[in-house]
């Protein structure tokens, strides 16, 4: 097991209120084996904590250090990180913060979503990602609605996926020359070449599903992940 001190704007940007720490736990309470085991959160003198399952291995962007990865893993990793996806959607939760470091990669090869710190359930309204004057997400992985201040949804993980997707194809994200505000800049233009410039050997349908995914006007991308998923089955 393993402990993580968490910050009160992991959460909203600002206080923590009663209850609120529920929000990124509950998605947890299944035994999908892509999602990570938390064991406890509590409260300790103003401190909130978790107590979580421990993730011996590495995280997926210590793998892709070494470069592209095979199609064949590549996709297989995709359905595992998807389904952590699908059952975090299926509750109402956005991750709003996917990215290669917050997805781990244990010793047997199974992985685990993590870090659903700044996760918002959808009803409650509380889904956008700006906070007076700061952007909640890694640039370099956000959807341009995220960038832009405006209401996400799960389309907004299903672009995250697919320009993490991208860079396990690749080996590199689709944007990711300059400062922050560059690359921010970058993803609402959406001018990224397609994948398969980058790797000939893709199936060109392939690196279509994947620039599909990774649509600036959300209305263009798959709706959900099984959506998402469906469109690569017979690349499996």
């Amino acid at each position: 097991m393993c402990i993580r001190k968490l910050r009160d704007k992991e959460f909203t940007g600002g206080e923590v209120k009663e209850g609120q720490t529920e929000l990124p736990i509950r998605i947890h309470s299944s035994v999908k084996p892509s999602e990570l085991q938390i064991a406890l959160d509590d409260v300790v003198d103003g401190l909130h904590f978790l107590v979580m399952e421990l993730v011996p291995g590495e995280t997926l962007a210590e793998c892709l250090k070494r470069g592209p990865l095979p199609l064949e893993e590549a996709l297989r990793l995709f359905q595992q990180i998807g389904e952590g996806l699908e059952a975090a959607h299926g509750k109402g939760i956005v991750h709003r913060d996917l990215k290669p470091a917050n997805v781990l990669i244990n010793d047997e090869g199974i992985l685990k979503v993590v870090d659903f710190g700044v996760a918002a359930a959808q009803h409650q309204g509380d889904t956008q990602l700006t906070k007076t004057g700061y952007v909640i997400g890694s640039p370099k992985y956000m959807a341009p609605e995220q960038i832009l201040g405006k209401k996400v949804d799960e389309r907004a993980d299903i672009y995250s996926l697919g320009v993490m997707l991208y860079e396990m194809l690749t080996g590199a994200p689709p944007y990711h020359r300059g400062d922050h505000m560059s690359v921010m800049y970058q993803h609402v233009q959406g001018r990224a070449r397609p994948p398969i410039e980058l790797n000939p050997a893709l199936p060109p349908d392939l690196s279509d599903v994947v620039m599909k995914a990774m649509a600036v006007d959300k209305e263009k991308r798959f709706a959900t992940m099984d959506e998402f998923h469906v469109a690569l089955e017979r690349f499996l």
